[in-house]
């Protein structure tokens, strides 16, 4: 396989909610591994524009919700996910400063093993998986090489005292709450 290509990404049209602009970012065309046991990560992640007048905090721990995948036949790619763990990997949180962009990154990857699910009995498949948020992973299994969406989903629930926040970022920033249903993003599994 050849890794030599140049990497592009797709953005999904931005969302806009509470003077913050959204937007998913994922990795374009993404190369299948060939041999079983193989995995090649994958840029997955949120573009998130501070519109407001204040930084903002962003806790991580359970702000992905389950997010939908739609290959292009438009048939909904059955999900999965790991068992929740209240943890995440890094930082517990993010922060925008005001009118500034981050993006929020999910490790992720393509990976071609033998998968067994309750549903299904192992055999030798392609499953995109990538971190949840919550010390677990989602995953996606049995793809194949074509074209797909992927939609996510973020959930900031009110913060109700701000001794919850780090010490660090008490006087720094406001805890950003609300919901966003983020837009499709388009990517390719290709050999």
């Amino acid at each position: 396989m050849n890794d030599n290509f140049e990497i592009s990404l797709n953005r999904s049209n931005p969302v806009e909610i509470n003077g913050v602009r959204f937007e998913t970012e994922i990795q374009s065309i993404i190369k299948i591994p060939i041999l079983p046991g193989r995995s090649i990560p994958v840029i997955l992640g949120i573009g998130v524009t501070n519109k407001t007048s204040t930084c903002l905090y962003f806790p991580r721990v359970d702000s992905l919700m389950f997010p939908n995948c739609i290959d292009s036949n438009n048939r909904i790619i059955e999900g999965d996910s790991d068992m929740l763990r209240p943890r995440v990997k890094g930082k517990p949180y993010y922060l925008v400063s005001l009118g500034e962009r981050e993006f929020f990154s999910y490790e992720s990857f393509l990976s071609r093993g033998f998968f067994q699910t309750p549903r299904v009995m192992s055999f030798c498949q392609l499953q995109f998986k990538f971190y949840n948020e919550a010390g677990g992973f989602f995953y996606f299994r049995n793809l194949k090489s074509g074209k797909y969406r992927l939609q996510l989903f973020l959930s900031y629930p009110e913060i109700k005292t701000l001794a919850s926040l780090p010490p660090s970022v008490q006087n720094l920033a406001i805890p950003w709450t609300g919901k966003a249903t983020l837009l499709f993003v388009e990517f390719q599994l290709v050999f």
